[in-house]
């Protein structure tokens, strides 16, 4: 620890001040000393700058303390002076805020007091001369008389010395009741204060045993290498473990969620909480885990499909703590990252891009929709069984729709329905219809039966011809279905990226069912990231 005083004149702050602080007990964490506890110190104390390396911002610091010696002279901080926190803006000296600007001191007095000596009289005796005329005023039967005023201390005190050598046999009766009810108070007071001490003494020792526990504990934290984004070197393994394509890519988005962090929100409670049951708390404790690891351990998640005990085992946390820290994040990367990355196109944006196959065939085609399911755990009630039974997959699962543009682009995303809704259902009850303009092409497959839909929004459907009724299509009909079949298979493959995450292909725990939409969200928008699935090549237009 830096040792030193604040040199901002009225401040008392010190590392002396800090050393005191670290040994009290907390009050937030009972039976922990602060130097034990993650509680943020009450300030931390700075440097003044360097003569060779900042001169002239060493010159600023000491004008702004408008200190003086005593001679008059200009003050020079020494090696021990130094400012405290107290006096900057942001807690410390930022590119922003350099310089100390708060509670400066200038209108602090300083009052010039004259040394004054106190003389005191040398006491023979046990007590002074008014204790003893205060018991000798409530005297009984067999007490001395009171002593005249005109008597000094020394004198006074000579007399009772005499007194009590003659009458030794009457010292018991001299003794007022006061002075006896007193002492017998003392006494008690006495015996309790040894049994506090005793008790005090345990109860050190007890907390002198946990803080050394602790200590182990964080020394064999220290010695287990946890998990960390600074092991990921290569651009591969950055894929692998979060999907995104480049090391720079993950620190560019991470710096972009930065200004975020600090107000971000902890999620406490139960696993699968309703939503109008969740409790977050504001959490100002110092994290486990630093900020740009927690966004690592979401994005493994849902990448690798791994649940909260492996991640606590990598990162050398709690398995309590990864949820609280996924839930949390989770949401935060769902607004944040899927209002950004999650839009749907204009038509101008869309017909300029539009892919070569597309130009030659359906150059109306705004955007190509369907429907996916996850497979999910059964759960104990029956109702929500019979609400996410599937019949096509058999099995219980949620469903939501996906619409992509021409090049591949993932422009919006539904809510999670239970698998049994169907797709009719779920394109009317979503406002997917909201997004269309009139003239719009809407590419899908035959199972969709919406063309009577999007007649009231002026747009048509195209969807491969059907052979119900007939026994053989025709050669144009075959024809138009491989040329449907060819463009609308481009929202399975972006279907199937999204399934490159493990959290979604894999059985989906009942406990992540609150995040389902969060969680579908924010693949989505980490799939827009990637290269685009169709490559617009000019030189084949």
């Amino acid at each position: 620890m830096v040792s030193g005083n604040c040199a901002v004149v009225g401040c008392r702050n010190s590392s002396y001040r800090l050393k005191q602080w670290k040994k009290k007990e907390c009050v937030e964490h009972k039976g922990f000393l602060h130097e034990n506890c993650p509680c943020p110190r009450p300030f931390t104390l700075h440097r003044f700058p360097s003569k060779l390396m900042n001169s002239e911002r060493r010159k600023i610091w000491i004008h702004r303390m408008k200190r003086v010696t005593e001679k008059n002279r200009a003050w020079t901080p020494g090696e021990s002076d130094m400012v405290c926190s107290k006096h900057f803006v942001d807690g410390y000296p930022t590119v922003k805020n350099p310089d100390p600007t708060l509670n400066l001191g200038y209108h602090f007095a300083i009052k010039k007091t004259r040394r004054v000596l106190f003389r005191r009289a040398e006491v023979h005796g046990p007590r002074t001369v008014k204790e003893d005329d205060q018991c000798r005023a409530t005297h009984v039967d067999g007490c001395a008389e009171p002593l005249p005023a005109s008597m000094d201390v020394e004198n006074s005190i000579d007399v009772e010395n005499s007194m009590d050598v003659e009458n030794d046999t009457a010292q018991t009766s001299s003794f007022c009741i006061k002075c006896g009810e007193l002492e017998s108070k003392v006494a008690a007071l006495s015996s309790k204060l040894e049994t506090y001490k005793s008790e005090n003494e345990k109860i050190f020792e007890k907390v002198n045993e946990l803080s050394k526990q602790i200590s182990k504990t964080s020394k064999e934290r220290s010695k287990t290498k946890s998990f960390s984004w600074r092991h990921i070197k290569s651009d591969a393994k950055m894929k692998f473990y979060t999907g995104l394509q480049t090391v720079p890519v993950f620190s560019v988005i991470f710096d972009l969620l930065k200004p975020c962090i600090p107000q971000m929100i902890y999620w406490r409670g139960k696993k699968s909480p309703s939503p109008s049951k969740c409790k977050f708390l504001k959490t100002r404790r110092k994290q486990m885990v630093a900020p740009k690891d927690q966004f690592l351990l979401v994005l493994m998640r849902l990448r690798l499909g791994i649940m909260n005990e492996d991640l606590a085992d990598r990162f050398c946390i709690s398995s309590s703590t990864c949820s609280k820290i996924f839930t949390t994040w989770i949401k935060m990367l769902a607004r944040l990252l899927g209002n950004a990355l999650i839009v749907w196109l204009p038509r101008d944006v869309i017909r300029s891009n539009l892919p070569a196959p597309f130009k030659k065939t359906n150059p109306k085609t705004r955007c190509i929709i369907d429907c996916t399911e996850i497979f999910i755990e059964r759960s104990k009630s029956l109702h929500v069984q019979a609400a996410t039974w599937s019949d096509y997959k058999k099995h219980n699962t949620i469903k939501f729709l996906i619409a992509i543009s021409p090049n591949g682009y993932i422009m919006s995303l539904s809510d999670c329905y239970g698998g049994r809704a169907s797709d009719q259902f779920i394109c009317s009850d979503s406002g997917f219809y909201k997004h269309l303009d009139p003239g719009d092409e809407v590419m899908a497959d035959r199972g969709f039966q919406i063309r009577e839909d999007l007649l009231f929004y002026y747009c048509t459907l195209n969807v491969p011809p059907g052979a119900r009724v007939k026994s053989q299509m025709t050669s144009a009909e075959c024809a138009r279905t491989k040329s449907v079949a060819n463009l609308r298979i481009h929202v399975e493959r972006a279907i199937n990226r999204m399934k490159e995450f493990k959290i979604l292909k894999n059985i989906m725990p009942i406990n992540l069912l609150p995040l389902s939409d969060d969680i579908v969200r924010v693949c989505a928008a980490i799939c827009n990231i990637q290269p685009p699935l169709i490559r617009n090549n000019k030189s084949t237009q």
